[in-house]
Parts: C-alpha cells; sequence; structure tokens
C-alpha cells in the first residue's frame, strides 16, 4: 500500500496538549489507544539497506510482532510518500518468507546476500493513537510519539506528532493538521525516526542543523499540463520555504535567509503566472500575502547581510590607515541583531502553520479544481508545453517594456526591470525540464549574467539608503559617516562602469535565441 503521512517535529508541552484537546470542528474521533513500541531495526555496518532507500524494521506492538519494509520515499515538506509492507511474525527476528511482494523480496535477498547484518538501533516510543474521520470520508491516523532512539551506547529524545491518511482525500490531512496545530509552534520534520537513530551508529549528532536550501530541478513530464504542473512547482516552492525556515532558526548564517527570500519570491511568481487560471481566489490571495510579507522581513536581514558582505568588506583592504570600520560594523551589528531576531519572531509564530498547511493542502490534493468555472479549467487543462511557450513569452515582453530606453533608465527604473529578469529566470527554471538544455543553454546564460549586474547596480543603489534607515542615531557619528562615504563611492565608479556592461549584456540577451518559440 501507498503511505501518505505528514510528519511534525514538536515539544513536549505539545504533545500533552494534544493528547488532552477536543476534535476540531468537522471532524469525529473513532477510537483511541495508548501504546508502548519497541521498534528494531536491522541492516549492515555500511548501512546497505539505507542507501537503496529500503528500512526493514521489526515492531512489539505490547500483543505481537509485526514486520515492517519500507521503499522510496523520504520527507519533503513533512510529507512522506513510500511503499510500506507490514505483516505479523513470530518473533523479533526478521522473516522474509511473509514478504508478499516478489520483487522487494528479491531486492532484499540480493542487498544483504553474503553480508553481515543485525540489529543497528532500536527505538522505544509510548505512542497515543487516535483516529479522525470526517464528512469527506477521511480516516486519518494521528500519532503522538514520545520516547527514545537508542543504539548499544547512545540515546536520543524523540517528540513528535504523525498524521497518516488512511483513506479518504489528502486535503482532509492537511486540514486536519491545520486544525490541531493552529496555535502550537511546530516544525516539518526533515527526518524520522530511522534518520535518527541511523545517525546515532554513525556516531554522528542525531538532529543535524538544516543546511540552506537552493531552488531544485522540477521534473515535469510531456504528459503534465498546466493544472498538474502548478502542483509540481507550488511542492517544490514549499520544499525551499520549510527548510531555510529550519536553516534560519537553527543557525545563523546568511544563505538562510538569502534562500528563505528567493524561495518566497518564486512561490510569489508561480502565482503570478497562473492568476489568469484562478481570478479571485481567496485562498492563493491569502497565501501571496503571506509569502510577500515573510519575504520582506527576510528581506531586512539579507539586505543587511549583502551590506557587510559584497558592499563593505571587499573595500575594508583599500581604506586609509585614518579610517577603521569598526564602529561601522558596531553599529550595523545592532540593526542585524534586530533584523535577525524579527524574522525568528516570524518563523515560530504558530500563524505560519497556517501558511504552510494551506499551501501544502494546494500542492498535494486536487480539491482546489472542483469550484473553477469553465474557462479556468480549460486554462489549466492546456498542455505543459503550450502554457509554458505563452508564460515565458509574457515574461520576456514584460522585461523588454522595462528596458525601452535602456540608457535613459532611472534607479527606480533599473530596479523595475531587474524584478522582472529576476521572474524571467524563475520562470526559466520552473519549465527548463520541457526543453533540451543545449536549447536553453544560451538564453539562460545571457539571463543569470545579466542578472548578476543588475544584482549588484541594486546592492550599490540600497547601500546609503540601508544604512540610514537601518543605524541607531546615536552611532552615526562622523566615523562611521566618513567610512560610508569612501566605500560609497568605491562602488558608485564601479557601478559606472556595471551600467554599461548591464546595457551590453542586454544586448546580448536580445539577440540570444529564444529557444521557448
Amino acid at each position: 500500500m501507498h503511505e501518505i503521512e505528514l510528519k511534525l517535529s514538536v515539544d513536549e508541552t505539545t504533545l500533552e496538549q494534544l493528547a488532552k484537546a477536543k476534535p476540531p470542528k468537522g471532524f469525529a474521533v473513532s477510537e483511541q489507544s495508548v501504546k508502548r513500541l519497541r521498534s528494531v531495526y536491522y541492516d549492515t555496518p555500511d548501512h546497505t539497506l539505507k542507501k537503496a532507500r529500503i528500512s526493514l524494521r521489526t515492531r512489539h506492538n505490547g500483543t505481537n510482532w509485526l514486520q515492517t519494509i519500507k521503499q522510496g520515499g523520504g520527507m519533503q515538506s513533512g510529507l512522506s510518500k513510500r511503499i510500506e509492507l507490514e505483516l505479523p511474525i513470530a518473533g523479533i527476528e526478521p522473516d522474509f518468507h511473509v514478504i508478499s511482494d516478489n520483487e522487494i523480496k528479491q531486492k532484499l535477498l540480493s542487498l544483504l546476500e553474503g553480508k553481515q547484518w543485525g540489529i543497528l538501533f532500536e527505538t522505544a516510543i509510548t505512542r497515543t493513537l487516535t483516529y479522525y474521520t470526517d464528512k469527506a470520508g477521511a480516516k486519518i491516523e494521528v500519532a503522538l510519539d514520545s520516547g527514545i532512539a537508542k543504539t548499544a551506547t547512545k540515546e536520543h529524545p524523540i517528540h513528535e506528532v504523525e498524521l497518516e491518511l488512511m483513506e479518504g482525500p489528502v486535503e482532509s490531512l492537511y486540514k486536519l493538521a491545520g486544525a490541531l496545530m493552529k496555535d502550537r509552534p511546530i516544525l516539518f520534520s526533515s527526518s524520522n525516526k530511522a534518520g535518527i537513530g541511523y545517525r546515532l551508529a554513525s556516531g554522528e549528532p542525531p538532529e543535524l542543523p538544516s543546511e540552506a536550501l537552493h531552488s531544485n530541478y522540477i521534473e515535469l513530464e510531456p504528459e503534465d499540463n498546466a493544472g498538474s504542473a502548478f502542483q509540481k512547482i507550488l511542492s517544490e516552492c514549499l520544499n525551499q520555504i520549510v527548510a531555510n525556515r529550519s536553516c534560519v532558526l537553527q543557525q545563523n548564517i546568511s544563505e538562510g535567509p538569502h534562500q528563505l527570500r528567493v524561495g518566497l519570491r518564486r512561490l510569489r511568481s508561480a502565482f503570478n503566472i497562473y492568476k489568469a487560471a484562478f481570478p479571485g481566489n481567496e485562498t492563493i490571495a491569502a497565501l501571496d500575502i503571506s509569502a510577500k510579507q515573510l519575504a520582506t522581513t527576510a528581506g531586512n536581514q539579507r539586505d543587511i547581510d549583502v551590506l557587510v558582505e559584497d558592499i563593505i568588506t571587499p573595500v575594508i583592504p583599500l581604506l586609509p590607515d585614518t579610517h577603521s570600520v569598526e564602529p561601522l560594523f558596531e553599529a550595523i551589528k545592532l540593526a542585524h541583531v534586530e533584523a535577525q531576531v524579527e524574522l525568528r519572531q516570524e518563523l515560530i509564530d504558530p500563524k505560519l502553520n497556517g501558511f504552510l498547511l494551506q499551501l501544502g493542502e494546494l500542492a498535494h490534493s486536487s480539491a482546489w479544481k472542483e469550484n473553477l468555472g469553465l474557462s479556468e479549467f480549460r486554462k489549466l487543462d492546456l498542455p505543459i508545453q503550450t502554457f509554458a511557450q505563452n508564460a515565458l513569452s509574457k515574461r520576456w515582453k514584460a522585461c523588454e517594456k522595462r528596458a525601452e530606453n535602456l540608457q535613459d533608465l532611472t534607479i527606480e527604473q533599473r530596479h523595475d526591470l531587474r524584478k522582472s529578469l529576476k521572474k524571467m529566470r524563475y520562470t526559466v527554471e520552473f519549465f527548463r525540464s520541457l526543453y533540451e538544455p543545449e536549447d536553453l543553454r544560451i538564453f539562460l546564460k545571457c539571463l543569470k549574467r545579466l542578472q548578476n549586474t543588475f544584482g549588484y547596480l541594486n546592492d550599490v543603489a540600497m547601500a546609503d539608503r540601508l544604512v540610514a534607515m537601518k543605524l541607531p542615531q546615536s552611532l552615526q557619528n562622523n566615523e562611521v559617516s566618513t567610512v560610508i562615504g569612501f566605500v560609497a563611492g568605491w562602488h558608485q565608479a564601479r557601478a559606472d562602469n556595471a551600467w554599461l556592461e548591464a546595457q551590453e549584456r542586454w544586448n546580448a540577451a536580445v539577440e540570444a535565441p529564444k529557444y521557448w518559440l
């Protein structure tokens, strides 16, 4: 059977509250129980099964032993989709004879043949199970898990919520998660109990801090229509947002806020591309507003990072001996801390749960199609190749319009052109799997180079304004002002050359083959 499961990391207090919570409106509890589970995971010392994306586990549920084999899957935005086989066995040791799927059985046997394998780690969990139903015919198992993962020498606590869709529509899974977790702090799990156990067995930290995640390649198929492609794009945007939310909360690195803002901007770009298919859609409008607000907050921290890393730091070796950059850095540090606190407060605000879960529902459910009019349905039913061609042409025309009389553009008009180029880049990336790499190579190369130049011009243009806005008045003294003037003057000289370069690169992009036509 195919398992659809949403995993959420929570604290112990949240687990206790959920265990006592009444059923949310629209849901009823059909049964509830408490189990103590001992799960034993098997593999070779070098993790042969894990490398093949297979999990082999035996579990005692207080009464019987069960053998579970999971294949494929992985975690994206807390959502797990994988093949799961679970059957009763006589004891703690795995029994391959009971495996009904011959393909999986043969794969297991071939992977383990001639190798030493056995117990790698185990988990001991107290699980509170509640089954929820709704009028849509959904049955959802909610497991509140509290316990430990352990090897022979180490252990680590586990507190998480698992919502598994047993039957019914996937949107019910997200609606229940949103109702249960509405006012409670959560993080989507990027791992699972087995992942924690494997890291313990390898001597690694059981919970690795999330790294900044760049956008991933979106695999669109020729048989996709505009609607199915939309959901794949949303799913990838959600994954980038969720991963970088965790990164910002766990690490103090500049790439986290940067990639979080990129993910949010890509999401808003996707909404814009598809806006003709969703005129007046309140859900998408609300998601877009939330994404814009969070992107602005992430941008406040990101802009300060850019100021330090790309504007001030390159000039430090050129400063006269009589100039010290330390007072300026001291002032910027205070502004950075303020922006960082503001961003982290937004990221742990339970209100963000609704945004992420609603976006997840939109990405993985088809329910939103039910209220579409005939015109909108036809737009979403277009072959993806046709839809992509129209979207790319529209984006490029917007760039051309912004670039009219290029040499005479004001600073604000250059900024508008830069934003149009960024949207063009996102659109190219959304649909790039539909085209031969060689066909889009020249245009994409021109677009990247053009964006880099405009990005630098924007950084220079905003540097003076950013310092003036963010620095406390008490620290805007003569020494700080002098250093700011030196830095701004050095970059302005380079910016004049960069603007000439931007015009040349624009001409190259105009001449590049428009691969989508």
